[in-house]
């Protein structure tokens, strides 16, 4: 299943502390700094979202509830736009549309489209929402640029990462064979390794379910736990013979070929990482940022908590905003 990781780089927290109804006008659902959101604004972005099919289907019209959460995604957006005039960085309808098509890509079975509603029904997020996530993730990258914290997504340093992990990202031909004592199992290698045409006939011979019937190539982390030690340390070509009690004889295995596939095949999972981290050096920043700023709630639509726009108001809150959503 593909599934669609909208900070990818990572979630962020962050600290907020908002007044909660200082600023009030009865046309204004929240203000960030100078910047309001108004009521019509409020409503116009429910309705927006309300035409989206995918939350048609999970929201009813005029749930309170609904309402609060879309002002929570509009007080978010404001706050990446003020962080984003903060450090002079914008990010384009462009950039969020190729990382959008870059998340979305893939040979999996789910759509694109089975990916929207499958947000809209865990998050109650429109395709819109989406996008400013992304959006918003994109942004913490920039200021990341802007703070000199993003090393470790420049190339010379995802090629390095390269080197570090392409044994773990290689495929592994593999097949195994469980046998009843020692003796059998050395002769059995022998065998293999003389005529590795011969494996699927030796299989049969000890068929059982700690045995594997054919070669299968798979990821060096499908390996089974057991086995994982060994298989790293034989060369494509050879074998090696354990006990595992748990399988009641000793474990032939053979490593037909290792595949490690090249730094340009991989580079955008290495990259993931990366920027995963990068996010996290920034939280920081971006909290001592937001931390400072003049945020109030109309308490008509309630307060902020744990990065929600809830039922009630008054007194000081602690808002834990998402910067992102996975």
């Amino acid at each position: 299943m593909r599934r669609l990781f909208l900070t990818l780089p990572a979630v962020s927290l962050i600290a907020v502390l908002a007044l909660a109804g200082c600023r009030t006008e009865p046309g204004v659902a929240a203000y960030v700094e100078n910047l309001t959101i108004s009521t019509d604004q409020l409503a116009a972005a429910v309705e927006q979202r309300m035409a989206d099919d995918n939350i048609a289907a999970v929201v009813e019209p005029g749930d309170p509830d609904y309402q609060r959460v879309v002002l929570s995604l509009l007080v978010q957006e404001a706050i990446y736009r003020v962080l984003s005039a903060d450090y002079d960085v914008e990010v384009t309808d462009r950039e969020v549309q190729d990382k959008l098509d870059e998340l979305l890509s893939g040979d999996d079975v789910q759509s694109v489209e089975d990916v929207y509603a499958q947000l809209a029904a865990e998050q109650m997020l429109a395709e819109i929402d989406v996008r400013e996530n992304v959006r918003q993730a994109l942004t913490r990258e920039a200021i990341a640029a802007e703070e000199g914290l993003d090393g470790p997504i420049q190339e010379p340093a995802l090629r390095q990462r390269y080197e570090e992990i392409k044994d773990q990202l290689s495929t592994i031909t593999l097949g195994f064979i469980t046998v009843p004592d020692q003796q059998t199992a050395d002769a059995t290698l022998a065998a293999v390794l003389a005529d590795p045409s011969s494996y699927e006939g030796l299989a049969a011979t000890y068929a059982g379910p700690n045995t594997q019937p054919v070669l299968r190539s798979a990821p060096l982390t499908d390996v089974p736990g057991p086995l994982l030690p060994n298989v790293q340390q034989t060369p494509a070509g050879q074998g090696f013979t354990v006990a595992i009690p748990e399988t009641g004889g000793i474990v032939v295995g053979y490593v037909a070929a290792r595949e490690v596939p090249p730094f340009e095949a991989v580079r955008s999972e290495v990259r993931v990482e990366a920027v995963a981290g990068v996010d996290a050096a920034v939280t920081g920043l971006v909290t001592e940022m937001v931390a400072e700023l003049d945020i109030d709630i109309n308490p008509r639509y309630g307060s902020l908590d744990q990065g929600r726009v809830v039922p009630g108001g008054g007194g000081v809150v602690r808002i834990l905003e998402d910067a992102g959503t996975t």
